[in-house]
C-alpha cells in the first residue's frame, strides 16, 4: 500500500488543510495489507460512520457560504449583487479583473475552504474503499465501498469544475508518484471512471435515509442520480465553446438516458442540512436578484443591461409564465450605487421562497429538467435534432413556461437549451448557469474561467503564486475573450 505521507509535495498541498478547525484531513491511506485486531474489530463502526458522512461533506461544501458558488453566479450574470460578502462584488465588477489569490486577500477562504474540504472528502473516500478492499468487516461493505466510490468521483469531478488543476489519488495512493497534479480535463476523466465504478455497483444498495434524507437514497433514484451527475460533470466541465467537440456526447446521451425523470430532492432539517448558496443569499430578499440578462430573456423589450440614470423601471411581460409564477418584480434598488448600477435589477427569483420560508423541507439538487437538457444537447451536438426538439417540447418550456414548441432547427434548440439552463433551473446545483456561460462564450470579457490553485496552497509547496483573470493568464483558455456583451 502506498502512503501519501511519502509525497512531500502533496503533503505541502494540503497543509494548510490539515490546521483548519473546519475540516480534518488525514494524509495517511492506512496500511490494511496486514490489517490488526483493532482495525477490524472497531474500525468498522468509525468509517461505517465516515461513510454515513460522504454526501452530507459534499452536498455542503458545494452549497456553503464561504465557497465560491455566489460569486460564480454573480460573475455569470445570471444572478447579480454588489455586496463585497464572498468575493462578489469584486468578481463581478466590470470590467472584469484577476481573481486575487494572495493568502492575505480577506475573501481568500472562497477557494480555500472549497480546496480543502474537497481534499478532506476524496482522503475519506479513499480511505473507505482501501478498508473494503483489505477486508475490514463492515456489516454492509457493498455499501461502504459505494459511499467511497461516489466520494473520489464528486470531490474530483467538483475539483475539476472549479480549479485549472487536480492533484489525483485513490484508495491505491497518488496517481502521480512525483506529487504533480493533472489538468482539470484530466482530472474529471478520473472522475468519470470512478462515477462509473459508483453507478456499476449502484442499483441494488439502499443508502440510508439518515446519510441521504428525503427518499434519494432508494437504489433505482440513486442510481438515476448518480447518471445524471455524470451528465451535469461532462458537460459543464469545458472551458469555451471549442471544447464543446471534444466532449463525448454519446456518453453523455447514455447518463441522462438512464438519469433522473422526476426531481431528485432532499430534505433540508436546517440543523444539519441546509443550502445557503445558491438557494439562500441569492434569492434573500436584500441580497441576491436575478440578473438583467435573465429577465430580457423572458422579455425583450426589457434591458438586458441597467439602463444609466434609472432607479426603477416597469414590471416586464412575458409570454413565459413564469416570470409571474417564479419571479418577483421590485419596484426600488437596495444596491450602493456607486459599486456600478449595472448591479441593478428589477426581479428576483421567488420560486425558492417557500424554502426560505419553511427552511424544514425538501429542495431540488438535480432536476429533471436539467437531465432533459443534457438528452437534449447530446441529442443535438450528434446531428439528432428533431429528437432534441422534441425532448424540449415536452419539457418545462411547454409544460411550466406554457411557450410555444420550438422549431427543430439546429439554432433554435441550441437557444431553447440555454433558455432553460437560465430560466428553469439556475437555482438547483452549485454554479450551473457559470458552467453554462463558460461552455458558451457568454462570461464578459475577462472574466475568469477557472481559478488558481488557493495561494495558501501554494505558499505551503512552495509554488509561485498565480491567478486568472482579466488580461492574466492564456487568453481563451483561462479567462473570456467573448462575452454576452
Amino acid at each position: 500500500m502506498k502512503y501519501l505521507r511519502n509525497l512531500l509535495l502533496i503533503t505541502s498541498v494540503l497543509l494548510f488543510a490539515v490546521s483548519c478547525d473546519d475540516f480534518s484531513l488525514d494524509l495517511e491511506v492506512p496500511n490494511y495489507e496486514h490489517p490488526n485486531d483493532v482495525i477490524l474489530n472497531s474500525e468498522p463502526t468509525a468509517l461505517t460512520a465516515v461513510a454515513g458522512n460522504v454526501l452530507h461533506a459534499w452536498y455542503m461544501t458545494v452549497h456553503e457560504y464561504n465557497g465560491p458558488c455566489m460569486a460564480m453566479q454573480t460573475m455569470a450574470d445570471v444572478s447579480t449583487c454588489s455586496w463585497g460578502n464572498v468575493g462578489m462584488n469584486d468578481m463581478s465588477h466590470e470590467p472584469r479583473g484577476a481573481w486575487n489569490n494572495l493568502p492575505s486577500y480577506g475573501y481568500e477562504y472562497v477557494t480555500s475552504t472549497y480546496f480543502n474540504a474537497m481534499y478532506s472528502i476524496l482522503s475519506d473516500a479513499n480511505t473507505l474503499v482501501a478498508a473494503v478492499e483489505q477486508g475490514t468487516e463492515f456489516e454492509d461493505p457493498d455499501l461502504v465501498k459505494l459511499m467511497g466510490k461516489v466520494g473520489q468521483a464528486l470531490s474530483i469531478g467538483y475539483s475539476a469544475l472549479v480549479f485549472d488543476r487536480v492533484w489525483l489519488s485513490d484508495e491505491n495512493g497518488p496517481v502521480n508518484e512525483d506529487g504533480s497534479s493533472v489538468d482539470y480535463k484530466e482530472a474529471m476523466t478520473f472522475a468519470i471512471q470512478k462515477l462509473d465504478e459508483a453507478i456499476a455497483m449502484a442499483g441494488n444498495i439502499i443508502v440510508p435515509d439518515s446519510w441521504l434524507p428525503g427518499g434519494g437514497g432508494d437504489a433505482t433514484k440513486f442510481k438515476a442520480f448518480l447518471n445524471s451527475m455524470g451528465a451535469r460533470m461532462l458537460v459543464g466541465n469545458v472551458r469555451n465553446k471549442a471544447q464543446k467537440a471534444q466532449i463525448d456526447w454519446n456518453k453523455v446521451l447514455i447518463y441522462a438516458n438512464a438519469g433522473v425523470s422526476e426531481d431528485f430532492t432532499i430534505f433540508m432539517d436546517d440543523v444539519v442540512w441546509y443550502d445557503l448558496a445558491p438557494k439562500t443569499y441569492l434569492v434573500l430578499g436584500g441580497w441576491g436578484r436575478t440578473d438583467m440578462y435573465v429577465v430580457n430573456m423572458m422579455d425583450p423589450n426589457t434591458p438586458s443591461y441597467w439602463p444609466d440614470g434609472e432607479t426603477i423601471l416597469p414590471p416586464s411581460t412575458s409570454a413565459d409564465a413564469r416570470l409571474e409564477s417564479d419571479y418577483q418584480y421590485l419596484s426600488s434598488q437596495s444596491f450602493n450605487p456607486t459599486r456600478g448600477t449595472y448591479h441593478y435589477s428589477s426581479y428576483r427569483y421567488a420560486a425558492l421562497d417557500y424554502y426560505i420560508t419553511e427552511w424544514v423541507t425538501d429542495v431540488t439538487e438535480f432536476s429533471a429538467s436539467e437531465n432533459d437538457m443534457y438528452k437534449a444537447e447530446a441529442l443535438l451536438q450528434i446531428g439528432k435534432v428533431a429528437e432534441a426538439a422534441a425532448v424540449v417540447n415536452a419539457g418545462t418550456r411547454t409544460v411550466r413556461g406554457q411557450l410555444p414548441p420550438v422549431d427543430a432547427t439546429a439554432e433554435a434548440v441550441a437557444a431553447a437549451i440555454h433558455y432553460e439552463r437560465c430560466v428553469e433551473f439556475a437555482y438547483t446545483g452549485m454554479s450551473l448557469s457559470f458552467f453554462e456561460m463558460r461552455k458558451e462564450d457568454l462570461l464578459q470579457k475577462g472574466t475568469p474561467l477557472h481559478f488558481p490553485v488557493p495561494g495558501k496552497a501554494l505558499e505551503s509547496i512552495p509554488e509561485e503564486n498565480y491567478t486568472y483573470g482579466g488580461t492574466t493568464g492564456v487568453a481563451g483558455e483561462d479567462y473570456s475573450t467573448g462575452g454576452w456583451r
